[in-house]
Order: structure tokens, then sequence, then C-alpha cells
């Protein structure tokens, strides 16, 4: 399977199928992640989900384009900008995109299930596990042990989140903000304006990541597991009964051939190292 990037779409050289173009909601900036993580590598040869761009939405991208393959799908996919995830969510239940690129938890689908299929789970309920990300020079937050401890700090989230926003809600911060993107918590975080963000583990020694050249990591010692079942969803739109299906057949040959399991562990978002770790409830 070749593999290019235009601006906005990534086209298969295959010959149509069902539908003329695929269309696939993909938050834009995160592209040049799944370029690097690629690296020119045939899509239905990937078996290895590690290395320095194996972020858990990259990660997601792939295992979506596996599944399509896998599944059988031989027509043009085209990748439109929807950088917020509720506006994937409700591009899809407008039938005015087929997919979204990642996953997506079951409760945000369920209210609007009379628009898309849901697929098997990628992720079933309770195997996902996030940490309490802060900057590498709070001293302070990264000190705290126990839940009493992050009731102390500022905390902040994205309220369109609805796990990320119901667990970061009960812990019962100091206070808690919400943005709407990733880098607007980053940002919050590194000019002091909070102190925690929850974010899923990395596949770095140290669990780290970086965002704008400055590092965050996890409060050691401390996660919780999201209660939650992670889909892959398709519009209901007319013709995406066979997508649809391809998507199913697909995840089931990825599931047997052990990869996704092999590729949220690879990415860190399943985790060793944070195995004994106390979940905060």
């Amino acid at each position: 399977m070749r593999y290019w990037f235009f601006v906005l779409s990534i086209v298969y050289t295959y010959s149509l199928g069902a539908k003329e173009t695929l269309r696939i909601g993909v938050q834009l900036e995160g592209q040049k992640h799944v370029e690097q993580f690629i690296a020119g590598r045939e899509i239905s040869s990937i078996d290895d989900y590690s290395g320095e761009f194996a972020y858990r939405d990259v990660v997601e991208q792939v295992l979506l384009l596996q599944a399509l393959h896998f599944g059988g799908f031989r027509g043009n996919i085209e990748l439109v900008q929807a950088d917020h995830y509720k506006r994937r969510l409700r591009l899809l239940e407008q039938g005015l995109l087929d997919l979204s690129v990642t996953g997506v938890w079951l409760s945000d689908a369920l209210p609007i299930k009379e628009n898309l299929y849901i697929s098997r789970p990628l992720l079933r309920d309770g195997e996902a596990e996030a940490g309490f990300y802060v900057h590498q020079n709070n001293t302070r937050a990264r000190q705290v042990n126990d839940k009493f401890g992050l009731q102390r700090l500022n905390a902040i989230s994205n309220k369109n989140w609805q796990i990320d926003w119901r667990i970061m809600s009960t812990i019962g911060f100091a206070h808690l903000d919400s943005v709407s993107q990733f880098t607007q918590m980053t940002d919050m975080i590194m000019k002091g304006r909070s102190d925690v963000m929850l974010a899923t583990f990395y596949n770095t020694d140290d669990l780290s990541f970086s965002q704008d050249n400055e590092t965050f990591v996890p409060i050691h010692g401390l996660k919780v597991k999201l209660p939650d079942s992670r889909h892959f969803v398709v519009s209901k739109a007319a013709g995406n009964l066979e997508i649809f299906a391809y998507v199913q057949r697909g995840l089931k040959e990825l599931r047997s051939r052990g990869l996704i399991n092999k590729a949220y562990r690879q990415s860190g978002y399943i985790n060793e190292k944070v195995k004994h770790w106390m979940v905060i409830r």
C-alpha cells in the first residue's frame, strides 16, 4: 500500500470501491506525526507501533487504515480537517464525514447512535488508563502522593471530553478550568495558571512528553482508569453500511493477530510501568 500526503488528503493506489471517496476527519496538526511514524512503510505491513511518534491518536489512525485494508476496502481516502473532537462527531452525525480517524468513547457515540454505526471495541471498558501530568519544574505538584494532595492543585481539562471532564470534576481540585484544545492545556500549565492535566501515558522511559520545547511528566504513583470503551464510528450516510462492514472485518483480523493490543501497549497507552500505581477513584 502506497501512501501520499497532500494538503488535506491521503490517496491509495486502489481502484474505486463502493464509494468514490471515503472522507475521514482528522486533526490537521497531527498529520505530520503520522507521516513521521509511518516513515515510508506499507500500512498493511506495520506490526511495530513503538517509536518517538507513537502517540495514541497516531496509532489509532494506523489501526483504522489497517482495518480498512484488511477488511477489503479498495477505494480512495481523503482526509478532511476537523480539528476538534466534538466537530468530528457533529460532521459524522450530519453525514459530512464518513469516519473519524481516531476512536471515540462509547458514551459520546450513544447519544447520536441513530446516525452512527459503532464498531467492535478497540479498548474495552476500564482498559485505558491516564495520569496526572504536570510541568517537570513544578516540584510542589510532583510531590503529591494521594487524592488529598491532588485536591490542593489547580487543574485544566476540556468539558467536551466527557470522560476526562467527569473524572476531573469528581476529584475535587482547588480549581478546574476548561479549554478546547490539548495545546491550550499545556500552555496554561507552562504559564503557571494551572498545575495539572489528565493525559494518557506515553512510551518514553519516564512517561514524559514534550510540547513547545517544554517537558511534562506524570505525578508518580497515581493514575485513573477510564470507565468507557473506545470504538471507531461510521456515519450512517448512504453507502456506508459496506464501509462499516470493511471496518468490522478488519478489526476482527487485527484482533486475531494481536495487533490492537500490541499497538496500545507499544504506544504506552496501556503501560506496564504504571501497573502497580494507585488508582484514584
